[in-house]
């Protein structure tokens, strides 16, 4: 311990003996200057605000290479050399005598950065920012309104001139998502510009003043006209690049009380564009496209498209009605309402209130983008209209756009596998879901997209990746049983009934404690060994559900439709199905059993009849229908 003060005091003489204290003095002072320099005149020349942060970055990088240089160099007359290590052992013994020092170069030098250092560094210390308090809150907008132009002729309009500015900033003011620069401020930046308020100022300048508030957009613009007819044109631009980025205008009379509304109109247009810049900020890109010109309704769509994601269908229905209620002509919104009655399958289930609301949404849909417009095509052609040429078409078209929407590749996938049957392209449409979720990072938290998915895997035979794909949903959204009922079925088809049976119990198990009926928990159990083709124990599944609650539709349907199309009992279907139509005579699913269960019985004629009658019924296109009446029109014209 005793030699440590002596070996810090050697290590000190020999940093000042290889001039690395002087090198690093003048060293941080030149890069000071250089960056205070930068900071001000890059921006001058146009260039972006990169180039400043890109020379502080080499400034940081190339101050340990200088320090490593100045010890390992030396600069001396007869050029640079490699500085010689000190003989501490003489210096010990043989101090230095001290010798009268002449004034170099490198005084002068040390001085003059001094000297600028202090000339910069003097106004941040001493003199206080007058807008220092012009900052933005996290995750606002600020916006500058400059003062707007004359146009008219008029000087007895010049007062507008910051009239129309004033109302603007008190208009924008009231938005917790803008940082609004108030009047007064305005007003000095202007002033200490030798600016006068009350007239137009160039775009060079207005930028400058911008800058000075620190505002990322500004508002800048005009008015004209003559006697009765006025137009007050309006610019948001952009601070940095100066690039227009919305524009447009009033009209109406700006010598009567009118020009209060004007303004008021022309506030409510800038609030709603800025406003839903800033609510796109902050929510999931599925969402970010909606194509309304109103915030408050952006707001409400939000709401409900997040109350889809939770299958609170019923709190998004009425937040997407609201939005509507803001802009009548928002298509999506109409969309999906739609979509909402489609996927609620749990509370009462209304095709006809899906179809009205896809049929308003379809009578607006030129408000969309053409990859929407096709989508909204694609919904009309399968609850509408129930072409499937045309919901082909439209799927095909569909495919070939690059959307970064989930939502958008979901519908895709789900079209593809419940109403074309064509699981493969259905399988590529939820891979691209896949896709976005690795590039964002994280699992889609909505579980119909496992259900879906997975059930489309299943249709395929891809089972290994139906079980990689419900084990996700499963780990989501563990109390969702849909999700173990798809695995319940992908371990009944691979023969394993021991984690089937685990499955079918945890199903059994979420469906009573959220107080499904014993018959619908029967009809779902029969579903499961359905699809995974275990034909007796659906059969015994159904006829539990049908003595549960011999009134029930589904499980009327559902043993009917087993026994009919198995050919296990076609009379008792029959029978059956006769029953249920007594309590539901426009059922579609049973007349189109019925009709099925007639060409079981060799009559064709009845059949198709009652096939047709089925399709003209139905709410939606019916695939299975659909292959069922073409088998029959073939056999009768063939018989023709």
């Amino acid at each position: 311990m005793p030699n440590s003060p002596n070996k810090l005091s050697r290590f000190w003489q020999e940093l000042k003996r290889r001039k690395v204290i002087k090198v690093i003095a003048m060293y941080a002072a030149t890069a000071f200057i250089i960056m205070e320099a930068g900071d001000i005149m890059l921006p001058r020349l146009g260039l972006p605000d990169w180039t400043v942060t890109f020379i502080i970055v080499l400034l940081i990088v190339g101050f340990p290479i200088t320090i490593i240089l100045s010890w390992i160099l030396d600069v001396t007359p007869e050029g640079v050399k490699k500085t010689d290590f000190m003989d501490l052992a003489i210096e010990t013994e043989l101090p230095l005598e001290p010798k009268k020092r002449k004034l170099r170069a490198g005084d002068v030098i040390i001085v003059v950065l001094i000297v600028a250092v202090g000339i910069l560094a003097y106004p941040k210390i001493f003199i206080n920012d007058k807008f220092e308090d012009v900052r933005d809150a996290d995750g606002r907008i600020s916006i500058a309104v400059m003062p707007f132009e004359n146009l008219t002729g008029d000087t007895t309009l010049n007062w507008f001139q910051r009239g129309i500015s004033t109302l603007i900033i008190n208009g924008l003011g009231n938005s917790s998502e803008l940082a609004v620069r108030d009047d007064h401020t305005m007003y000095e930046v202007i002033e200490s510009m030798n600016q006068v308020y009350t007239a137009g100022i160039s775009q060079s300048q207005a930028r400058e003043v911008a800058k000075k508030v620190r505002a990322e957009t500004y508002i800048s613009g005009s008015y004209q006209g003559r006697e009765g007819t006025y137009w007050i044109l309006a610019n948001l631009i952009d601070t940095e690049s100066g690039e227009i980025i919305w524009t447009d205008k009033v009209e109406g009379d700006l010598k009567s009380s009118e020009y209060l509304d004007l303004a008021s109109s022309l506030c409510d247009k800038i609030k709603d564009y800025l406003e839903i810049q800033v609510l796109k900020q902050n929510v999931d890109y599925d969402f970010r496209e909606a194509y309304t010109e109103s915030a408050e309704a952006y707001r409400y769509f939000i709401e409900g498209m997040n109350s889809i994601l939770t299958l609170d269908y019923e709190s998004s229905i009425e937040s997407l009605k609201k939005a509507l209620e803001n802009d009548s002509t928002f298509a999506l919104a109409s969309f999906y309402i739609a979509y909402a009655y489609a996927f609620d399958v749990i509370h009462d289930y209304q095709p006809e209130q899906r179809n009205i609301w896809i049929q308003k949404a379809y009578m607006t849909k030129d408000r969309l983008q053409s990859e929407y417009q096709l989508l909204l095509d694609m919904w009309y052609a399968i609850f509408i209209s129930k072409n499937l040429q045309e919901i082909a078409t439209y799927c095909s078209l569909l495919e070939e756009f690059e959307i970064e929407s989930r939502l958008y590749w979901f519908n895709l996938g789900v079209t593809y596998s419940y109403f074309l049957h064509q699981y493969d392209k259905s399988i590529k449409a939820f891979e691209k879901v896949e896709e976005i979720n690795l590039e964002r990072g994280g699992d889609w938290k909505y579980v119909n997209y496992y259900y879906f998915y997975g059930s489309a895997l299943h249709n395929a035979g891809k089972h290994e990746k139906e079980k990689e794909i419900s084990e996700i949903g499963a780990k989501l959204f563990p109390d969702w049983a849909r999700i173990t009922m798809n695995q319940a079925t992908c371990a009944l088809w691979q023969g394993d009934t021991i984690e089937a049976n685990l499955y079918l119990r945890e199903s059994k198990s979420i469906c009573i404690k959220f107080g499904f009926s014993k018959s619908w928990i029967e009809v779902s159990l029969g579903s499961i060994y359905q699809e995974a083709n275990i034909i007796d124990q659906a059969e015994v599944h159904f006829r539990n559900a049908y003595k549960l609650n011999p009134l029930f539709i589904d499980a009327i349907s559902s043993l009917a439709n087993l026994l009919i199309d198995n050919d296990i009992n076609v009379d008792e279907g029959m029978e059956l199905i006769q029953q249920g139509l007594e309590i539901e005579p426009d059922d579609p699913g049973l007349l189109q059993a019925k009709g099925w269960g007639n060409f079981k019985r060799g009559k064709f004629e009845e059949s198709i009849q009652l096939l047709r009658m089925a399709e003209e019924k139905s709410f939606e296109f019916n695939y299975d229908l659909y292959q069922k009446i073409q088998e029959v029109e073939q056999i009768l014209a063939s018989r023709n």
